[in-house]
């Protein structure tokens, strides 16, 4: 519930009172869980960036080709803004309201999971698969460009996700393969 009026209203603009009349509990009871509101930005930003690493691990340890397995990733990068979207956009546009050592934290848990996928990419290009990139810069671009989808994407608009998913990993994976 907070994760859906941070990403509606914005997380400035979100109060406890918002959170504790949307779920229907008193203040003293969210406070049994968190001590402020910035505790439940803080556990959603780290979700959302556990759960994407979750994901990406799980892809890796299976038995496909190197390009499936980072065509995997990206799309599941994707399809977090069509599953999870309140906590997927809270995270992309509030991170920014967490105190500095907290966001701190969250900034490297992020750089880990680009890390991981900076692996599978240099795994490519080490496999012939992939050309010969930086992929420090192109990875870091392309996760940008992941990002932004939260931006303009709506579960109930037009666009559908699926769709998305297959034009944004053929423009990336025709930039990432060896010709």
């Amino acid at each position: 519930m907070a994760a859906r009026l941070f990403r509606e209203k914005g997380y400035p603009y979100t109060s406890l009172d918002d959170i504790t009349r949307e779920i229907g509990i008193t203040k003293p009871a969210i406070y049994y869980y968190f001590a402020a509101k910035e505790d439940i930005l803080y556990e959603i930003c780290v979700t959302q960036i556990k759960k994407l690493m979750e994901e990406a691990r799980a892809i890796v340890a299976t038995d496909l080709d190197i390009a499936e397995k980072v065509r995997r990733i990206f799309a599941a990068h994707i399809m977090q803004f069509h599953t999870n979207r309140d906590v997927a956009e809270s995270y992309w546009r509030e991170a920014a309201h967490l105190s500095l050592p907290r966001r701190k934290e969250v900034s490297n848990m992020l750089k880990q999971y680009e890390y991981f996928i900076r692996e599978q990419v240099d795994q490519g290009i080490a496999e012939g698969v992939f050309r010969k990139i930086n992929t420090r810069q192109v990875v870091r671009g392309i996760g940008g460009m992941l990002f932004t989808i939260g931006n303009w994407y709506d579960p109930a608009g037009p666009d559908d996700i699926h769709a998305i998913i297959d034009a944004y990993l053929d423009f990336i994976m025709h930039g990432l393969l060896a010709r």
